[in-house]
């Protein structure tokens, strides 16, 4: 018996249980098929029966799927693509103005007139306020009206004067670094605005607008110590009104020290003259007779 007979029940043997073509495994189908869906030819087969696959095609599972396929709705079509942004234009005011404030940097006030800049000034002008009161004591001690546990008192008092001294030459120089940085950045920010008006799409160096505000802060720099000279109140900076008060010594009206031999001719001495001098000359009295 063939083996096609054995899938319909055919054949003479007595018995036999006829195969549906449901029941037809892949391989059987396999055998079946034409070579354009794929069919291998069987052995077992032998001569293919002309037309037998267009008989029964209809319950092979992979000629049901091909007619599905070609029958069912089409795939929808692709949604487009989502149009991209237009490409930013390079340049324009927003740009210019980051790489304006990029290149000057956060706190470009303190970089160009920083909070030692007052330093030296307050320095030389506290050694000089200093000087003076001190010359004004050397000067008491010459004369002799100052002396010995007087004399220390007095640069005593000068040294619990330095700190509001001090105190007070600082907060010149903070008012006047507080006014150039001020004005620095009111400059600063005018040249923003220069670079603003840089038209979209057109380059921007902020070099020249870099420079020109880094002149100005040296600028401010450069004149500091004028300015602050010249803030500085006029008048001593140490108090030396009360130094006289200290001095246990016996003076004049005149702050000079009292001289025992000060009458002489009808004339007060200071009693600080050469011991070398020559005296006047006293006249002779005469008895001659006229």
């Amino acid at each position: 018996m063939s083996w096609l007979s054995e899938l319909f029940g055919g054949g003479s043997n007595t018995g036999a249980v006829a195969v549906q073509p449901s029941q037809y495994t892949e391989q059987d189908w396999q055998g079946l098929r034409p070579a354009e869906m794929g069919g291998v030819p069987n052995p077992r087969q032998g001569a293919a029966v002309p037309g037998l696959y267009d008989s029964i095609k209809q319950y092979d599972p992979k000629w049901i799927a091909l007619q599905n396929a070609s029958t069912a709705a089409p795939a929808p079509a692709p949604a487009p693509a989502p149009t991209p942004p237009p490409a930013p234009v390079g340049g324009g005011p927003e740009e210019a103005l980051q790489k304006l404030n990029a290149a000057l940097g956060s706190g470009f006030e303190n970089t160009y007139l920083p909070d030692t800049l007052d330093d030296p000034f307050i320095n030389t002008a506290l050694a000089k306020g200093r000087s003076s009161a001190d010359d004004f004591i050397s000067n008491m001690i010459k004369r002799g009206t100052l002396s010995g546990p007087a004399e220390a008192k007095a640069r005593a008092a000068l040294d619990a004067q330095t700190p509001g001294v001090t105190s007070k030459l600082g907060g010149i120089g903070s008012t006047l670094l507080g006014t150039d940085r001020t004005n620095l950045t009111n400059f600063a920010n005018t040249q923003r605005g220069v670079a603003q008006q840089t038209p979209a799409g057109a380059d921007f160096d902020p070099t020249p607008l870099v420079n020109q505000i880094a002149q100005t802060g040296q600028g401010y720099a450069g004149t500091f110590g004028d300015r602050f000279n010249a803030a500085i109140p006029a008048g001593d900076l140490y108090d030396t009104s009360g130094i006289g008060s200290l001095s246990g010594a016996v003076t004049s009206p005149k702050n000079v020290a009292y001289d025992p031999y000060a009458v002489e001719g009808g004339k007060l001495k200071s009693g600080l003259e050469s011991d070398t001098e020559t005296p006047a000359p006293k006249k002779k009295r005469t008895t001659e007779v006229f």
